[in-house]
């Protein structure tokens, strides 16, 4: 019975914890990022879940400085996002660094 107590709190502490990770993350994104357009080079869809949210694993690219930078990852969107995100258009993000960018769509 111990054992099962234990392991609910762990589980919700770290649920808990997850999501305070996720809105730290965005705060960074939104108040230390930069607004960059870019070109989406690739994008692929990886799953749905049932809240009607699509993960795409996605290839960004921009110029700048003279150089091309190129970015890679996954992001979860709506379903009725996902069709602005599509290879060749060219899409608005608030990029951090490679690790923290958000797509930016209009309401």
């Amino acid at each position: 019975m111990l054992f099962v107590v234990v392991l609910s709190v762990a589980m919700a502490v770290g649920a808990i914890a997850y999501i305070a990770r996720l809105f730290v993350r965005d705060h960074k994104i939104d108040t230390r990022g930069r607004d960059i357009r870019v070109l989406v080079e690739d994008v692929r869809h990886v799953g749905t879940n049932d809240s009607g949210s699509v993960t795409i694993a996605y290839r960004l690219s921009w110029i700048e400085g003279g150089e091309a930078r190129y970015v890679e990852g996954r992001e979860t969107l709506l379903a009725r996002r996902v069709p602005l995100v599509r290879k060749g258009c060219e899409v608005d993000i608030r990029y951090l660094d490679d690790d923290h960018l958000s797509f930016v769509f209009d309401a």
